[in-house]
């Protein structure tokens, strides 16, 4: 960040050097010299120079002589110049920077022109020094992200809450992953309500979002509130898979009521989506039983343990086939 700082210049008299004419309007036989110091009066190594004819505001995108640079004494000069205004213009990072107009004289004596750069004032440097907004950010939401691989879910829901705050202006995308990570927290925290209201307000700014609607039906269906969550199911965009595990919930609570046609419907949707899950031929099995259909019933039986001969439900699975 530069500090603008305008200083008066004295206008110099300068000593006549005998040099050809230059086809530049600013080129002429005048010389300026110079030292930059601090403000205790020590040599700054390395301000950069800036000269323009004229007496507007030194704007280095027009035609001129080349930047110069102090040397370690502080010390510079410049050969070449037309009588007339100039503006000056001198720069170091660190300091704030000077700028002002003199007056150029091709047949006079140039006394050295000493400038003094200032510092910013304090409170200005000591803000420069404070990190952005965005990186206090960064650094809760990384500093969450460790608290969430302790376990420690409460100080990683504050760290996520407090990033999400200080972002200055967040990436909806980031800021709907940081939301339903406060929720994953609440959830693992034994406080599901918790974890669905804050999913709830997520939906207001972003309804058709995908990830945070299916952890809303997945959290929605652990609290056995199977027909709420059919509500967000039917939010879905077309053509999302949803959780094969919360459909299969929804149809094992629908088998529980005795509602077989709808939980043949969440199992046959499971399959549709998830043909390598055999858990869902099996529930879409008790179904077919339960439904007086013996040979869908056998199909799936068998087509679980085609898929998964060691699963869990093998063993079942084997029995009723010998029955049937």
């Amino acid at each position: 960040m530069r500090y603008k700082y305008l200083v008066s210049i004295l206008s110099i008299a300068l000593l006549a050097v005998a040099l050809p004419a230059a086809a530049q309007s600013w080129a002429g036989q005048g010389r300026l010299q110079g030292e930059v110091r601090d403000e205790q009066n020590q040599p700054i190594e390395g301000a950069k120079i800036t000269l323009r004819k004229g007496t507007d505001r030194v704007d280095a995108a027009k035609d001129g002589p080349k930047d110069i640079l102090t040397d370690k004494r502080g010390k510079w000069s410049i050969l070449g110049l037309a009588s007339g205004a100039w503006g000056i213009l001198i720069q170091k990072d660190g300091f704030m920077l000077s700028e002002g107009q003199i007056s150029v004289n091709e047949y006079a004596v140039a006394k050295p022109l000493i400038i003094n750069l200032k510092l910013p004032p304090k409170e200005v440097m000591q803000k420069a020094k404070e990190p952005s907004k965005n990186a206090l950010a960064k650094a809760a939401i990384e500093q969450g992200n460790v608290d969430l691989g302790a376990k420690k879910y409460a100080e990683a829901r504050a760290n996520f809450e407090k990033g999400l705050s200080l972002l200055e202006t967040p990436d909806p995308a980031l800021k709907l992953s940081i939301e339903r990570t406060i929720a994953k927290t609440y959830y693992e925290d034994k406080q599901t309500d918790k974890a669905i209201e804050v999913l709830k307000k997520s939906l207001d700014t972003a309804p058709n979002d995908p990830d945070t609607l299916q952890l809303l039906i997945s959290l929605l269906v652990a609290q056995n509130k199977e027909a709420e969550a059919k509500v967000y199911m039917d939010k879905l965009p077309q053509g999302t898979k949803i959780d094969p595990t919360a459909r299969l919930n929804i149809g094992i609570k629908a088998y529980n009521d005795r509602k077989l046609d709808e939980a043949l419907k969440q199992f046959d949707q499971v399959v549709q989506e998830n043909p390598e899950l055999a858990e869902a031929y099996y529930y879409r099995g008790l179904i077919y039983l339960n439904m007086n259909k013996t040979k869908e019933a056998k199909a799936d039986f068998q087509k679980l343990l085609d898929i998964d001969p060691n699963n869990h439900y093998a063993n079942d699975a084997r029995e009723f086939l010998k029955q049937l």
